[in-house]
């Protein structure tokens, strides 16, 4: 009786063992794959959510965010570039465009500037010196809600804190920006921490 007593309790014991060994490994498996998971989400969202960094090194780099949204583009472009940065200075009527798009995340911006000579802040208000911020991420054409511009009421506002190569605009521009724009229906985005690094 005392052996078949004891011969059970080696069983119970034998089989407690394996099954405390199951979870904890099962608990261990779950932990790594929790671990895992967040650091690969907390990456992706980081180099989502990176803007370029504020420089006058003539990168053609840009960067906002729309309503929370960041927005980048870089490179002069060419042909076929997805991206493109950049400008042009108008002297006959004094003014500084900056053009950005991005055909991957589908957004076009638009910067008119009316420019009366040296660094400083400038503002966007009205046609022909708006702010303009087209989405097509829906993959719509042009339309009254995915076209956002500045106006007597939204502005934007323009830092202007660079020029390459001389006191002029004519070799390129680097400065940051933010504005509100409103679109055709009414709704307004507020585009925030934008930066521009321009150059030839």
């Amino acid at each position: 009786m005392a052996i078949a007593l004891q011969f059970l309790q080696t069983i119970f014991f034998t089989i407690k063992f394996i099954i405390m060994k199951k979870i904890k490994l099962l608990l261990l498996t779950l932990a790594c794959t929790t671990i895992f998971a967040t650091c690969k989400k907390t990456t992706t969202a980081n180099a989502e959510e990176q803007l370029p960094p504020e420089t006058h090194i003539g990168a053609n780099t840009f960067g906002c965010k729309v309503d929370g949204k960041v927005y980048i583009a870089s490179g002069s472009g060419g042909l076929l570039a997805t991206q493109k940065v950049r400008y042009n200075f108008v002297g006959s009527d004094s003014s500084i465009n900056i053009f950005a798009s991005n055909s991957e995340s589908k957004f076009n911006f638009r910067i008119s500037i009316n420019y009366l000579g040296g660094v400083g802040v400038y503002f966007t208000k009205a046609y022909p010196y708006t702010g303009t911020f087209y989405d097509d991420s829906n993959g719509t054409l042009p339309n009254n809600s995915n076209i956002y511009e500045t106006n007597i009421l939204n502005i934007g506002r323009v830092n202007i804190k660079y020029f390459y190569g001389s006191s002029s605009p004519m070799n390129g521009v680097a400065g940051t920006f933010e504005m509100e724009a409103i679109n055709a229906n009414g709704k307004v985005v507020r585009i925030t921490e934008g930066r521009f690094d321009i150059g030839f």
